[in-house]
């Protein structure tokens, strides 16, 4: 009989870094492999399903009222569903509550936990808060580490976790977005003078985002000839601060948007000259583009990301804005960093890397 490997993801980050992991081995027919969703973002995710993202089972968590109230929910759902259909193998990706949950649901009945993305660090856990604490905590309970980077898998080592469990695999996120990348390549660039901005991190909504939005108009005054994009985050906390702080601009040089699918997100990531953002996610994306990426966050994980001076931090308040902008007018990012930086990330072909790992150990 073959051994059924569960994923359980919630986000739409989660999807697009599991999704052609999760299909590479549905194609391989060596294992039963299901998707599960906590509904953690179930609007952003169903917004972004393509017709191969097929999820076979929505847990039914209607109120979220915190992460305690929605971590208890989903290991009860969790309960639940592996008492009808049990699995030899979770396979979490990243740092959300649904990671943690499931990671430790696996940890307490015994089933070995694949988690993908292990061993970013920040080591501090209020930066980003909870992510790094639910990262570290990840770690501690799951069985087989799918590391992205060498640094990532030095952290684990560091942290006493034995080299056999850990694999360098690269980025499945950037294959997906390799792939989709190819379906807009076509189009042309719209303005060589537009930022993208992006935030979303909680941490950043107990204060540091109303000092962002105050620095940020001073910058967008400062540059009226630019153009600056705002997707805004569906989190109605994000929405009420933006809300509160743009209502008075006179400059009409800023546009927010509504939240936007995947595919038209990266249109607009390929458009853009420069980015601003919260999101791991997207710093991986615009390095991997060649956008200077200013990174509105105290402290990032993805250490190579600075290394390679690919991104400044421009701090959760926003107020190295202007500098870390100004030093990348002076000093455009450099061809052979960015080529280091794709490499690191795997050039596409993480998932299938992750696939011939999981054949070699799940299957002897």
């Amino acid at each position: 009989m073959k051994k059924r490997i569960t994923f359980v993801i919630g986000t739409r980050p989660e999807l697009i870094k599991v999704s052609k992991v999760a299909n590479y081995l549905k194609s391989q027919n060596r294992f039963n492999v299901s998707l599960i969703s906590s509904q953690q973002q179930v609007k952003l995710l169903k917004q972004n399903m393509s017709n191969e993202d097929k999820i076979d089972l929505f847990l039914n968590i209607k109120s979220k009222k915190s992460d305690q109230d929605f971590i208890s929910k989903l290991l009860i759902c969790l309960d639940i569903e592996f008492k009808k259909n049990p699995s030899e193998y979770i396979f979490v990706q990243g740092d959300t509550s649904t990671a943690f949950a499931s990671c430790l649901y696996g940890f307490l009945n015994k089933i070995p936990v694949i988690h993908l993305e292990s061993g970013l660090r920040t080591f501090d856990n209020q930066s980003p808060w909870p992510e790094e604490f639910y990262r570290q905590s990840i770690a501690k309970m799951a069985d087989i580490h799918l590391s992205p980077t060498e640094i990532s898998k030095l952290n684990l080592i560091n942290e006493g976790i034995k080299k056999e469990k850990i694999f360098i695999v690269g980025n499945p996120g950037i294959d997906n977005f390799v792939d989709n990348l190819i379906k807009i390549r076509s189009k042309k660039l719209e303005n060589d003078k537009t930022i993208l901005i992006t935030m979303h991190r909680r941490e950043s909504l107990y204060g540091d985002l109303q000092k962002f939005c105050i620095n940020l108009k001073k910058f967008i005054k400062k540059n009226k000839e630019i153009r600056f994009l705002w997707p805004i985050h569906t989190n109605p906390k994000v929405v009420n601060i933006v809300k509160d702080n743009f209502t008075d601009l006179k400059h009409k040089n800023i546009k927010f948007l509504k939240p936007l699918r995947y595919l038209d997100f990266i249109d607009l990531l390929q458009q853009s000259s420069f980015v601003i953002t919260d999101s791991g996610g997207v710093q991986e994306e615009a390095a991997y583009l060649g956008k200077p990426i200013l990174i509105a966050r105290d402290k990032t994980e993805r250490v190579e990301i600075i290394n390679l001076n690919l991104g400044k931090i421009i701090f959760a308040d926003g107020r190295k804005l202007e500098q870390a902008f100004n030093y990348f007018i002076r000093n455009p990012l450099k061809k052979n960093k960015i080529n280091r930086w794709k490499k690191i990330q795997g050039l596409g072909k993480s998932s299938l890397k992750i696939n011939k790992i999981l054949d070699t150990i799940l299957l002897n």
